[in-house]
Order: structure tokens, then sequence, then C-alpha cells
């Protein structure tokens, strides 16, 4: 009897041990170089999202702890401290992630170690088509954000169409998705120049001056964060966007770029931002906007709401699962058609085959207003998500 009273004595300290353990949550992010802003405020949504979790109770009666790294979006940084992560602060899964370069090199990691990874920004296409077993993401993709493009370019009067985006796969994938579906809305248009500058360029003179003398129409382009903001000071003052009719970007929107440019945004731009911080005008989202200034002293971004929404999903899929471990909290992520969390921005559906989530994208032209420091979207076109599903073929 004495034996068995211990036994019992032990199972119950063990059960409260590990109650008490943290669920630990190894974030990598772009937190130096030019692109930062997109490391802060994505690790600043997750933060927040956090804070609110464990105000609540934590997941499973355990607090969640954010470890956040710098993987300086290089794949081998990103290699370097997931492993990490995973061996040395022994982190229950991997969560984040700004490039898609970065991302795609991490990926192989979820397999052997057999842990999952929650992405909240890295767009390739690709990652998802991996049908890998423990690889989720919580955010729209660039093949998604491409068809919203091209559904709207194809409503704009003009043919002659160029692109200029970042010599790397999150733009050869954007471009090559947006002018294929475009061609298959529109077969009349024609490509009439494609500029490739480097990933982190400061000098665009050359990639202009070749854009205006092929003189085209229309636009596309995928520059973010710094990118942006020194391509269209330049562009602005060869007076591009007097010349062309039309500039659009999927990520132009992004308050890493628009902030930064302040009152020197051209107007009429048509860009988008994955999440608006104005839309929708609901309760959630005007909560959401008021806790993170409440936090921060600043809008949240794109990045930061979806980081923000991506660990809700995974506190959710965790709670579903009633267990950290990597399979059952697929099976919960994958359950009942897919995982659905009401985000700020709006509803989110995990697709159960591919893992990859889907949801309405908001799209506008930038004006500036006496109300904002920055141009806002102005205009505003909603591509609803049965607008930008595609096959796949994974299977599950």
């Amino acid at each position: 009897m004495k034996v068995r009273y211990w036994l019992l004595v032990l199972a119950l300290l063990g059960g409260w041990a590990l109650a008490q353990q943290p669920i630990k949550i190894g974030a990598l992010f772009i937190l130096s170089g030019n692109f930062a802003g997109y490391g802060k405020s994505g690790s600043q949504g997750a933060q927040l999202a956090v804070e609110e979790i464990n105000a609540r109770g934590g997941v499973l009666g355990r607090p969640l702890q954010l470890i956040v790294v710098d993987d300086q979006g290089n794949p081998e940084v990103g290699v370097r401290e997931a492993r990490r992560l995973v061996l040395q602060e022994k982190v229950d899964f991997l969560f984040g992630i700004d490039s898609s370069s970065v991302s795609l090199a991490v990926a192989p990691l979820t397999d052997e170690y057999k842990i999952p990874l929650v992405v909240t920004h890295a767009a390739t296409p690709t990652l998802t088509e991996q049908c890998r077993p423990y690889v989720f993401r919580t955010s729209n993709n660039a093949r998604m954000d491409a068809w919203a493009a091209a559904a709207l370019a194809a409503t704009l009067p003009v043919k002659r169409w160029a692109n200029i985006g970042p010599d790397y796969e999150f733009g050869r994938v954007s471009w090559q998705d947006f002018i294929a579906r475009l061609k298959q809305l529109r077969p009349d248009v024609e490509v009439v120049s494609e500029q490739w500058p480097r990933f982190g360029s400061t000098d665009y003179a050359s990639f202009i001056t070749a854009l205006m003398r092929a003189r085209p129409e229309g636009v596309f382009s995928t520059l973010w964060a710094g990118d942006m903001v020194i391509f269209a000071r330049q562009a602005k003052a060869f007076g591009f966007f007097n010349q062309v009719r039309y500039f659009v970007n999927p990520v132009g929107a992004a308050l890493e770029v628009l902030a930064p440019l302040g009152k020197e945004t051209p107007e009429g731009l048509l860009v988008s931002a994955r999440y608006w911080f104005l839309y929708p005008n609901t309760e959630r989202n005007r909560a959401f906007v008021e806790a993170y200034r409440k936090r921060f002293g600043e809008y949240p971004s794109y990045n930061a709401q979806e980081a923000y929404a991506g660990m809700h999903m995974l506190a959710a899929a965790i709670q579903k699962a009633r267990s950290t471990q990597a399979e059952a909290v697929r099976r919960a992520f994958e359950a009942d058609g897919g995982l659905v969390y009401e985000a700020p921005e709006g509803r989110k559906r995990m697709r159960p085959e591919d893992h990859q989530v889907f949801e309405s994208l908001v799209w506008g032209y930038t004006k500036h207003s006496p109300d904002y420091p920055f141009a806002i979207l102005d205009r505003m076109r909603i591509v609803p998500a049965s607008d930008t599903v595609y096959p796949t073929q994974c299977k599950r």
C-alpha cells in the first residue's frame, strides 16, 4: 500500500511539475539590417498574443514562453539559429520567419526533429507545396497576392506590362504567378520589360531608366521594406510615377514602407499589405489596434497582425490537440476541414491538405490624409478568399 501511495504522489507531483513548465516557442525574424522593421513588428505582434494568452491562464494550464532570435534574412544563419533553438533552448515549436529563402532552408528541420513550424510571413508558395507534415502557414502566400493583383489588373485599361522585383525566390515566383494569371484573364496583355535588382540594392537608377525606356502602361513590383522605400524615392525623382499609369505592389501598403516614406509616397499606387489596420471596421479589429498601440506606441503593420494571429492559431491547435506533440498538433490543424480562426483582419481557414491559410485580401490606392503622417488606402477593393484558392497536389 505504501509503495502504491508514493507512486501516486510521485505521479501527481510529476504532472504538477509538467503543468508549471512553459511551452517554449522559438521565433525567427529579421532583426537587423534594412529589413529589421518587419522583424520588429512581427516579434511585437507575437509578444502581444503571448501576453493575452498567458493572462487567460496559458494553454493546457501552461504559460507560453517566446524566445526571439535574429535570422538576418540569411538561410545559413536561419538554419543555425533554428537548430540552436531546438537543441539548446529545447523549444517545442518554431515560429515566424520573414524571408522565403530562410523558410525553405529551415523547413527540412521539421522532419529531422519532428517539430512543428508555424510560418507567419515568408510567402513563397513552394513552402506549402512541399507537403511537409509539420509545416503550417497562417498567412496568405505570394501566389494568392499575385492572383489578387492579376484579378484587379485585368480590369485596368492597359496592355503593356513590366516587372521590377527582388532577384530571389519571392520576387521571381510572384511575377511568374502574376503574369501567368493575368494572361489567362487578359490574353491581349504583353510584357515589355523585366528588371531584377539584387535584394537589398541601394541604387535603382539603371533599372528605373530601363523601365521608362520600355514605356509600360502598368508595372508590377514586389519590392518590399527598405528596397521599396529607396526605389520609390529614386523613381519619383526620375518622374517614373508620372509616366506609368498603374503601379501595382502586393506588399506596397506595409507600414514598414508607408511610414518611412511619409508624405513622399506617390498617390494613386495600387497596393496591398495582407492586413490593413483600418480594415475591417469591426469591434475585433478596433480592439486589436487599440491594444497594440497601447502596448507598443504605434499602429500594427501587417506583419504584426499576422504574427499575432499565427500565435493565437498555434495556441488553438495545441488546446484542441491537448498536447504539444507534433503529430497531435498536426491533426488538430487539419481536423474538421482545417482550423478556422477569427483574426482582426477576418476569417482565416487552413486547408488541411497543404496547411495553407486562405483569407480575403484588401487592396487600395495610396492617398494622403491629414489624420495620419503617412499615406493610407483609398478606394479599397476586397478580393475574397475564394478568388485566390488554387489547387494543391498535397494529400492527407
